[in-house]
């Protein structure tokens, strides 16, 4: 006899539209290693669906990568799956809190990032992970970066922590790195009283923000930041905040090169 397993099932079918079309900034850096494009969708506390849909990166040149990050609130069962997916092409799980929080520990707030180092020329369509029922809240943003040559992660780094009156987060990459790198990072939290902006610092002293998500009321705040390393070494940064009630904080880091 084969007994089904709701648990083992994989995330029901994702709407792709409406979707937040993002093209390369003209403005953006012409050299090095560097952010053309970002953007980013959220699902709201209590709403149950994301709003827009997905995002899609318009015009992906040879030699692109995208990074792919988000900060949520998993209303899912333990071995629920919390991957985002890409229409044009598949995602690398970097680093994914989701799996050993989800249905395992509360709150169940996670953050993740995964890529695709070599993408293929053309639009791409991300899909932001399933997040269960309508108390799943979160941010997606999606990321388009040029200028990598070895085309490889160099080096991780995450944290997660739960307490009372958590006062900062900081995450730090688990090795060095050199002259050039692209390092990006997420840091997000939730509390247990609603406020109406979260404080955060914004962006940390010596990173350029990419997103942020100031509704600590009815989603999970986060923010996404990047830099090119100004020289050889260690790659770190604490986010702050006014919130005085923060129980849960997470967030991730990544070097690319």
């Amino acid at each position: 006899m084969v007994v089904a397993c709701a648990r083992c099932d994989g995330p029901p079918p994702r709407p792709r539209d409406p979707t937040l079309v993002v093209s390369p900034d003209p403005d953006a850096p012409a050299h090095g290693r560097r952010v053309v494009a970002v953007g980013q969708i959220a699902q709201t506390w209590h709403i149950g669906a994301w709003a827009p849909a997905s995002i899609t990166l318009a015009d992906v040149a040879p030699g692109d990568a995208i990074v792919v990050v988000g900060a949520y609130w998993g209303d899912l069962v333990a071995r629920s799956s919390t991957a985002p997916t890409d229409e044009h092409g598949t995602l690398q799980r970097v680093i994914d809190q989701g799996p050993a929080i989800v249905g395992r520990k509360k709150p169940p707030v996670f953050a993740q990032l995964y890529i695709e180092l070599d993408a293929a020329p053309g639009p791409h369509t991300i899909i932001p992970p399933y997040l269960g029922g309508p108390a799943g809240d979160g941010t997606l943003y999606v990321a388009q970066v040029r200028g990598l040559t070895a085309r490889r992660v160099i080096a991780i780094g995450e944290t997660w922590a739960r307490g009372s009156s958590i006062p900062d987060l900081a995450v730090g990459l688990h090795a060095t790195t050199e002259l050039g790198d692209l390092v990006i990072a997420l840091g997000a939290y939730d509390d247990v009283e609603p406020r109406d902006h979260s404080g955060f610092s914004h962006p940390p002293p010596g990173w350029i923000a990419l997103g942020l998500n100031d509704d600590p009321a009815n989603n999970v705040p986060s923010e996404l930041c990047y830099r090119t390393a100004a020289a050889p070494g260690e790659q770190a940064l604490t986010w702050t905040w006014t919130d005085p009630t923060v129980n849960v904080a997470a967030a991730v880091i990544a070097a690319l090169r």
